[in-house]
């Protein structure tokens, strides 16, 4: 009702904002910048901040400037994931249906991203929202580049 009395496009402060609409901050250059090194080199990568600093924001952003011809993004984010219901997410993503046990799964992502990188020639991203409530055996349940925000 207020966006079309004071001819808005979109609802300020809302999740819904198109990424090319935000502002442009030297520090959420910065960020992005420092993301897309890490996507670039298959590094790890962990956002922290306070809540409502803008972090899913800044993922947001980022995922959308990556080249989709070189990088695919899977996105988790159930806050309670197993190991095996960790890979069985990633592996739906790519389009496979995932082995019931967690190290038939394990090495069946594993193989997944090898054809991706190899055959197509794209990288995995992998982004874990609300990272800080996985478990420890999930924390390193992936051995491709993950940004992971907290």
């Amino acid at each position: 009702m207020f966006e079309a009395a004071y001819g808005m496009e979109n609802t300020p402060f809302s999740r819904d904002v198109p990424t090319d609409k935000l502002y442009d901050s030297p520090m959420m250059q910065e960020i992005l910048g420092r993301l897309k090194y890490a996507a670039e080199r298959q590094m790890f990568a962990v956002l922290t901040g306070d809540c409502g600093t803008g972090k899913t924001t800044t993922i947001r952003r980022f995922v959308d400037r990556l080249d989709k011809g070189k990088f695919q993004v899977l996105y988790l984010s159930d806050l309670k994931l197993t190991p095996r219901h960790f890979y069985k997410g990633l592996l739906e993503q790519l389009g496979s249906e995932a082995k019931f046990y967690r190290g038939d799964a394990k090495r069946q992502l594993q193989r997944e991203i090898e054809l991706m990188r190899g055959i197509r020639g794209i990288q995995p991203v992998v982004v874990v929202d609300e990272a800080h409530l996985l478990d420890k055996e999930n924390s390193g349940a992936c051995h491709s580049p993950i940004f992971v925000e907290d």
